[in-house]
């Protein structure tokens, strides 16, 4: 027998399902809560209960597609016995993950429209950024990595992450993907400490 808070939980997961779909599809404005409520087969008055405002469900439905993206990478993610090359890994699998267009779309083109810059740059800190600051720190206390600020370095990183997933996905500039990951790669290597090089 399921209880109520299953129930609500139900609830809630069908509603950002549904509107995951339509956001993907047609965009934010012009998906129509009455369309959500629909497809997910719910009630205006259950979905008021859980989201406010349609654009509540969109950053339910941002922040359910990064969590997934990175929980992607991650499990794609190298584990080995250098940071350097695990924190490469993970980025050029997230980066595959995020070249998905209903990816790219929720998260780099709607996302700071709809949520506001601030809004999904702090959404993003909350999960890939933090994740990103912890990599560079590893690398840096195995002494392959050397960077005047970890923090910087990570944000750094994550606008080089969100700079390229947009390139693929509006081909602009007309880059090829192994040309893309080329550029990340090279640019994380860069990081690598002098050290760490002469060896």
């Amino acid at each position: 027998m399921t209880t109520q808070a299953e129930r609500r939980a139900a609830t809630r997961e069908k509603l950002i399902t549904a509107a995951r779909e339509h956001f993907a599809r047609n965009g934010f404005e012009d998906t129509h809560t009455g369309d959500i409520l629909k497809q997910a087969g719910v009630s205006r008055g259950a979905m008021y209960h859980h989201f406010p405002s349609k654009r509540d469900v969109f950053e339910a439905v941002f922040q359910a597609v990064s969590d997934e993206t990175i929980a992607r990478s991650l499990k794609k993610g190298g584990r080995t016995q250098s940071p350097l090359e695990d924190l490469i890994s993970t980025c050029l699998a997230w980066l595959q993950a995020a070249r998905r267009p209903d990816v790219a779309s929720i998260l780099l083109d709607q996302g700071p429209q709809v949520l506001g810059w601030v809004r999904a740059r702090d959404l993003e800190a909350e999960a890939s950024l933090s994740l990103m600051t912890r990599a560079l720190e590893r690398a840096v206390d195995a002494g392959e990595v050397e960077v005047a600020s970890v923090d910087l370095t990570a944000r750094l990183l994550n606008a080089l992450m969100a700079e390229t997933a947009l390139a693929a996905l509006h081909r602009q500039p007309p880059i090829s993907a192994a040309k893309q990951e080329a550029v990340i790669r090279q640019f994380i290597e860069g990081l690598r400490a002098q050290t760490a090089q002469s060896r």
